[in-house]
């Protein structure tokens, strides 16, 4: 019986222990399957985040240069126009289309990010536009006071000539009153005198045309002073804006910069903008 036994347990602890090593191999296998699986996975997805990286970074890269492409031509005209021997439509036709680029492509930053490059060229967009809008205002208010100062003209020569002939007939009449004297004759002869009629005529011309020139005048330089006090509030604006843009400038330059020189990883939703 013994004889019988012995053999057999060996036998079961034997296959006992084959099947617990097929089991350990199995697991095993599985377990390095899987953790290759997973280094492939990592491996894949690592290089599609490099891949991301450089494209966002050029994409990026390509956006900003073109935003300060077609700034720098706003910038352009707003100097060419603004010199001393342009006309004074150079640059009305021009500037508004520059300006609409310039905003198309910072539309396109806000697509790529991050923020605070987005709202930097928002920010730069938004006082040029606001320029434009003062420039155009200006012309109206300009043109409108040129206009209604030509509809008001001031006749130098007839003030002129009324005023020439109101010292003649005043001449005259004082060589006729200082022949009379000389004469001894009494001066109420001269009443009704055609000179003396003549020389009242002459001054009531010299009364109505110089009033009427002053009238003109006076109109004339409260419309071109109101016209001036808005240049000059228009003026303020376009100052604070052109100061504004010198450092909101600096500000875009370092955010694009520190943004196309990030890590080589893919930016969260957020940072896009």
């Amino acid at each position: 019986m013994k004889d019988f036994v012995i053999p057999l347990v060996l036998a079961v602890i034997g296959l006992a222990a084959t099947g617990l090593g097929a089991v350990v191999g199995a697991r095993a296998a599985r377990f390095v399957a899987e953790k290759s699986a997973e280094a492939v996975r990592r491996q894949v997805q690592d290089q599609g985040s490099v891949e991301h990286a450089h494209w966002l970074r050029q994409q990026r890269f390509s956006a900003y240069e073109s935003f300060l492409e077609a700034w720098d031509e706003c910038l352009r005209i707003t100097q060419a126009s603004a010199e001393a021997d342009a006309p004074h439509s150079m640059g009305l036709e021009d500037l508004p289309l520059a300006a609409d680029r310039t905003a198309e492509r910072a539309r396109r930053i806000a697509i790529l990010g991050p923020p605070d490059v987005t709202h930097a060229a928002e920010s730069l967009t938004g006082t040029m536009q606001e320029d434009i809008k003062v420039a155009v205002r200006f012309i109206e208010v300009a043109r409108t006071a040129v206009a209604e100062v030509d509809g008001r003209p001031v006749s130098a020569e007839a003030v002129s000539e009324a005023t020439e002939e109101y010292r003649q007939r005043s001449r005259q009449v004082a060589e006729l009153v200082a022949a009379h004297r000389r004469q001894g004759r009494d001066l109420r002869e001269l009443d009704g005198h055609p000179l003396l009629l003549a020389v009242m005529e002459s001054m009531e011309r010299y009364r109505q045309v110089s009033g009427e020139a002053r009238e003109a005048l006076t109109a004339n330089f409260e419309r071109l002073s109101a016209a001036a006090s808005e240049a000059f509030s228009m003026g303020d604006v376009l100052m604070r804006n052109k100061e504004a843009r010198q450092l909101i400038r600096e500000r875009f330059t370092s955010a694009a910069r520190e943004a196309i020189s990030k890590a080589s990883m893919p930016d969260s939703p957020s940072d896009r903008g």
